[in-house]
């Protein structure tokens, strides 16, 4: 009897942990984190490959984008518009079609450092004006995954993260 006693609440007590394992306490919520990007005061280079534009300025008539062209910038980010800065975005993005950054699709890998933790984001920008894919994160922010939109506004853009659970 003894024994089945004890076999009894091995059983028990191995059942309660995988049922604790797989879900049984509540699973944590999506977050959503609205920033806002400086462009302002945003530093960026814009690499320009063969086939060369024929003028340098994206403000002259004359420029063209290519594909393959590039833009690096790196680009402060507030916790809301004329806030405290939180973080930066560095952006590696790489022209796919377009002549003009109005009609261009760029194809974009970027990474947002908050402290000492990261969030990172790859898709399309630009003319696709689609959702960029979370990808991954590290410290506070790791594995993370999700999609985030960004809506340019005077002297910005507002960055919306949501993360999943």
């Amino acid at each position: 009897m003894k024994q089945l006693f004890t076999l009894a609440t091995v059983t028990a007590a191995a059942v309660a942990i995988v049922v604790a394992a797989t879900g049984g306490a509540q699973t944590p919520a999506a977050r959503t984190l609205t920033l806002f990007q400086n462009t302002a005061a945003e530093s960026n280079t814009l690499i320009d490959n063969t086939p060369k534009s024929p003028a340098k300025s994206p403000d002259d008539s004359h420029f063209r984008l290519s594909p393959g062209d590039t833009l690096i910038a790196r680009t402060p980010v507030l916790d809301h518009r004329g806030g405290k800065r939180i973080g930066t975005l560095y952006t590696t993005v790489a022209v796919v079609t377009g002549t003009k950054f109005e009609n261009a699709t760029l194809q974009g890998q970027l990474i947002l450092a908050l402290g000492h933790s990261n969030i990172v984001l790859a898709g399309l920008a630009g003319a696709a004006k689609s959702p960029f894919a979370v990808i991954g994160g590290t410290g506070a922010y790791e594995g993370a995954r999700g999609s985030a939109t960004e809506k340019e506004t005077n002297n910005g853009a507002t960055l919306t993260l949501r993360l999943l659970p």
